[in-house]
């Protein structure tokens, strides 16, 4: 339904053939279809209208001399398809679908019913034996082909669709960019000035990379909601999209936040020592929030729930990162929170470099670094922190598999 004559034409012939190579059977619904196409099939099945009830099947050839017997002749000049539907339409001047219902029952369902009988006492073969002919291992899966090939197929087609959308390259690379210019022009200079300032800087860095991520979200779910539609007709598994996703829209990411970490960070003109824990730490914060935000865009109905569920964690992880709120000025109660913010561990372990390389000069340098070893006394917890921010990323990425396979199934 839908096509032009011609299209149908050409539509019947490509499964004509698909069903002579292939020895396969095509079952086609069609209304109206002119000469040409109606003598392309083998085998015709006619219903009535209003109900549905069967009035001849057989030999597509054959049709014409069954009508004839009927006293129901084709007229010259006349589509004998369209003849056949005014025949059996109940309700119009040649309405004869009573009458040739019940010549199928006398005449060709006895000849059926005997055939079919004949039929049930054999016993045939079973889907697997006929899946099996040819010597080819029959697949125990959904899916047709194995977790390489989807993978394969999947990231070729990412990969030419990236391509070719210009905002799709933009949007992970051109905005990190403008905005490290931009930010990091307002901090030109800062790794030679005050203490104060530099860790201002850092806390500055954090939060952008912490925000990047919220850019995405739109485009998760949306390649999420086409990816339901395509799974749910087992064209592929879910973990096969996931993978996709990983090895092409990560690493865009991860090339944006590297490329603003750096023009941040050049602009700064921080010390190579101080240079390398900054970079070190952002990129691991990446990670962990990339993976924050690809479970938001799993489990989340749309981008306004999936800003609403991940604001709560982002707030509380930006705040208790020892420079906003430090561990000897929060309440007791949340002090536990530290020991899961990676913006904590990661503020933390900077800051502590940030300290042991800088040289007061006058009082107020001095004071300035006092103030921040009170709030980040002692040695920082790098390994634990490396541990705990491996560990987030791990149960997030865990949690992004059961969220694209259990939730937000398409409704049909």
């Amino acid at each position: 339904s839908g096509l032009s004559a011609t299209d149908a034409e050409t539509c019947m012939k490509a499964l004509r053939t698909v069903a002579k190579r292939l020895g396969v059977l095509c079952l086609v619904v069609i209304h109206q279809p002119r000469t040409e196409v109606a003598d392309l099939f083998d085998t015709l099945l006619l219903l009535t209208s209003y109900p549905g009830r069967v009035a001849y099947t057989g030999p597509m050839a054959d049709a014409q001399d069954y009508f004839k017997e009927r006293n129901c002749p084709v007229p010259a000049n006349v589509n004998p398809t369209d003849y056949y539907l005014d025949l059996l339409t109940p309700g119009t001047q040649w309405d004869h679908a009573d009458e040739l219902v019940e010549a199928f029952r006398v005449v060709q369902k006895p000849g059926i019913d005997t055939v079919v009988a004949a039929a049930m006492c054999r016993e045939g073969q079973c889907v697997e034996d006929m899946l099996s002919i040819g010597g080819q291992a029959v697949r125990r899966s959904p899916y047709s082909v194995p977790f390489a090939v989807q993978l394969a197929i999947l990231l070729r087609r990412k990969l030419r669709l990236t391509l070719r959308n210009p905002l799709g390259l933009a949007l992970p690379l051109v905005v990190p960019v403008v905005q490290g210019v931009l930010v990091g022009y307002m901090f030109k200079g800062i790794g030679q000035r005050g203490l104060l300032r530099q860790v201002m800087f850092v806390f500055c860095l954090q939060t952008m990379l912490c925000l990047a991520g919220t850019m995405s979200l739109i485009i998760l779910i949306t390649d999420r909601t086409l990816m339901k539609h395509e799974v749910s007709e087992a064209l592929y598994c879910e973990g096969a999209a996931a993978l996709t996703s990983a090895l092409v829209d990560v690493p865009l990411s991860l090339l944006g936040a590297l490329a603003n970490v750096v023009i941040m960070s050049m602009l700064a003109q921080l010390d190579a020592v101080i240079f390398q824990h900054v970079l070190g730490w952002s990129l691991i914060l990446f990670f962990v929030y990339d993976s924050l935000f690809a479970l938001m865009g799993a489990v989340a109905k749309d981008t306004r729930q999936a800003q609403v569920v991940a604001t709560p964690f982002i707030s509380v992880f930006m705040l208790f990162n020892g420079f906003i709120v430090s561990k000897a000025d929060s309440p007791p109660a949340l002090g536990w929170i530290f020991s899961v913010s990676p913006n904590a561990y990661a503020m933390e372990a900077i800051t502590g470099v940030l300290l042991d390389r800088f040289e007061p000069t006058n009082f107020r340098e001095i004071t300035e670094r006092n103030t921040l070893q009170k709030q980040f006394p002692g040695p920082s917890n790098d390994l634990q922190g490396l541990a705990v921010m491996a560990g987030m990323i791990l149960v997030l990425r865990i949690g992004q598999q059961l969220g694209l396979r259990y939730m937000n199934h398409i409704q049909r």
